[in-house]
């Protein structure tokens, strides 16, 4: 039976761990299964093609992820056993900030037409398909999003306002029930990030337990290089300072990577 996991997100819940994870551990998965990050869904139109989908919600748009992602399957080679383990956040939607009218109402649809696709690829095969969703605390996931949309945009509001404009869109939680409701065949599995983080691997721990190693194999398992470390609030009330000052983009854009530069280094530390 073919083993495949659909990572669909979602936003700031420790998908960069989870993909940094899957990366550095990539030549222990490719032998068992194809794997496909972030890198191979945006170098293929699919991640945009997802996003679009759940802006505009339209027929076409939704036709255009379905022609593209079938077009993708098409060419993974999968050869006699090789199952599926895929890792993208933006296949629920546009990050909620970003589209604070729809959030992540469009995952659900995105999700089963994945799923479809997947069964048509690999027909009249037995599939044991796991859609994965990693979760969040509302609270902490709203002042990730915060802190992200301070780091990438010029966003002036203070947390406070910005949280209050996020009212409307619903939690992770939410959208992932919402996603199970319309899979009611498929299982979908989540998890709290605030309890991956005491796992082995972090997030990448569903990860390690899907592949189901032999003992030898998953004694050479890795944990992920690549985490998001939360910047300190004196951090980010700089760069709210800098969002609100005068300077001109190009300037912004540089005083903002040197302040997080700065930052990162004082969290990880230097040898």
């Amino acid at each position: 039976m073919r083993q495949v996991l659909l990572h669909l997100g979602l936003h700031k819940t420790g998908t960069t761990a989870a993909q940094s994870f899957l990366f550095e551990n990539r030549e222990l998965i490719w032998p068992r299964h194809a794997l496909v990050l972030p890198y191979r869904t945006r170098k293929a139109g699919l991640s945009e093609a997802a996003t679009r989908y759940s802006v505009y919600g339209t027929p076409g748009a939704l036709a255009d992820f379905t022609d593209l992602t079938w077009e993708f399957l098409a060419s993974l080679e999968f050869g006699k056993r090789r199952g599926l383990i895929l890792s993208e956040e933006n296949f629920a939607g546009l990050r909620p900030s970003r589209n604070i009218a729809v959030g992540y109402e469009a995952a659900p649809e995105l999700a089963v037409r994945l799923v479809e696709l997947i069964q048509e690829r690999l027909r009249n095969e037995p599939l044991d398909i796991t859609v994965y969703l990693s979760l969040r605390q509302r609270g902490s996931w709203l002042r990730s999003l915060w802190a992200h949309d301070l780091r990438r945009t010029r966003l002036v509001q203070d947390f406070d306002t910005y949280r209050t404009r996020l009212d409307p869109v619903p939690s992770p939680h939410t959208a992932a029930e919402q996603i199970r409701a319309r899979l009611p065949d498929i299982k979908v599995q989540t998890e709290w990030l605030e309890y991956l983080h005491h796992r082995e691997f972090g997030p990448g721990a569903p990860f390690a337990e899907f592949l189901d190693l032999p003992p030898e194999k998953h004694a050479q398992l890795v944990g992920p290089s690549n985490i998001n470390h939360a910047l300190p609030e004196d951090v980010l009330a700089k760069l709210l300072d800098l969002n609100r000052s005068a300077l001109d983009e190009t300037a912004l854009i540089a005083e903002k990577a040197a302040v997080v530069e700065r930052a990162q280094t004082d969290l990880i530390g230097t040898p």
